[in-house]
């Protein structure tokens, strides 16, 4: 009787112990389960990468993304630029309060200036001997499939099975009001599948002179690398680079009209939305907030808000960011452009920069570009013009 009693006690402890491992399992990997917003369940894998490129692509626009993939996807592999110098690479320290100290309008526009000299010099025949360097970077068109067409799906799988750089988007309807939702189903996808340590978002008619940005960012990273044990108990600056706006008025009527915006009169201070950087930690909160996050109708604006309460963001204003709803006066020292068509794609990867510009009476009314004033409120943050 004492042996049974003794089986038994030796089988229940199995059982609880099987049992409480199979549980274990079960609760772990639904709290490691990836992409759990986005629906993406596998994407290749990659070596660890420097830069990921995140382009918001529409279904039906596959010549789009075919202009891209023969033009400035292809600058920067390998890097055949000399580094730009980190003495012209700006880093914000912190403030007896706490908070970055950023670049004024003075600041902004000397940075300016240095760039183009340096551009002057790396254009000259004396640069022709500069070594290749292979930074590792990845794209991805990310296109929302839900409810589409078999038809248009059969040719989205064509087009994967060719350059295996779609990322689909199972749960999402590819519509503009989804913008902001399309943008945090992205980068959840991204942060829970890639280690990356900068993401690069632009639409699909942007051109960027990624070699040049690319060869800037690597030096930033740099620096920000030699001189992190300068922050101590601060978190190192997290970046978030393109050209800002302040003094944006809230959008009633349009495409563009948000019924949900009551946090001030004006938008948050937001990046445009034709491109801008984000450091890999402001990624991963977005990320793992996705599901608690206020979506409003532009992704751009969207992401300023959730990003605004953070001392640590290093917001970069930066007039060589051409990225608004309309393009500004084209400048040798641009680049990011947004608006351009594949022609004009054509001509930017073969170095004709302003083609558009001849008797086209619509650039007319171009907004002007500015230099951004941190230490003035919203409302006046921008009347430095860039000469």
């Amino acid at each position: 009787m004492r042996r049974m009693n003794n089986l038994v006690t030796l089988f229940t402890a199995m059982f609880a112990f099987f049992f409480g491992s199979f549980l274990t399992t079960l609760l772990t990997s639904v709290d490691k389960c990836p992409a759990h917003k986005s629906g993406v369940t596998k994407l290749e894998p990659h070596p660890e990468l420097f830069l990921m490129i995140l382009v918001l692509s529409a279904p039906q626009y596959e010549e789009k993304r075919l202009s891209l993939r023969n033009t400035w996807l292809r600058l920067g592999q390998p890097l055949g630029l000399p580094y730009y110098p980190e003495d012209f690479i700006y880093l914000p320290t912190y403030n007896k309060r706490g908070h970055l100290e950023r670049e004024g309008p003075s600041e902004q526009a000397n940075r300016l200036r240095v760039y183009v000299d340096w551009l002057d010099s790396v254009q000259s025949p004396k640069s022709s001997d500069v070594p290749k360097r292979n930074i590792k970077i990845k794209h991805f068109f990310a296109i929302g499939t839900l409810g589409i067409h078999p038809n248009l799906r059969a040719n989205l799988d064509k087009e994967q099975a060719q350059f295996q750089d779609l990322l689909f988007l199972p749960r999402l309807v590819d519509v503009y009001a989804n913008l902001t939702e399309k943008l945090l189903h992205s980068i959840d996808a991204l942060i829970h599948h890639y280690n990356f340590t900068y993401l690069l978002k632009v639409d699909d008619d942007t051109y960027v002179k990624l070699d040049y940005l690319l060869n800037e960012l690597v030096s930033y990273d740099r620096k920000l690398i030699r001189k992190a044990r300068d922050y101590r108990g601060d978190p190192l600056p997290a970046l978030y680079w393109g050209y800002f706006n302040g003094r944006a008025n809230i959008k009633t009527k349009g495409q563009w009209s948000e019924s949900n915006y009551y946090l001030a009169q004006r938008y948050i201070t937001y990046a445009l939305g034709g491109g801008y950087v984000l450091g890999r930690m402001l990624c991963e909160f977005i990320g793992n907030n996705s599901h608690h996050l206020s979506s409003y109708v532009s992704e751009d604006i969207s992401v300023g808000t959730w990003l605004a309460a953070f001392r640590h963001v290093y917001r970069r204003h930066d007039p060589r960011f051409d990225t608004g709803y309309m393009s500004r006066k084209c400048r040798a020292h641009h680049l990011v452009l947004h608006k351009r068509n594949e022609t004009l794609m054509r001509d930017l990867y073969n170095g004709k920069l302003c083609t558009f510009e001849a008797g086209n009476e619509i650039y007319l009314k171009r907004p002007t570009e500015y230099y951004y004033d941190w230490r003035k409120t919203a409302d006046k943050c921008c009347d430095n013009l860039v000469a």
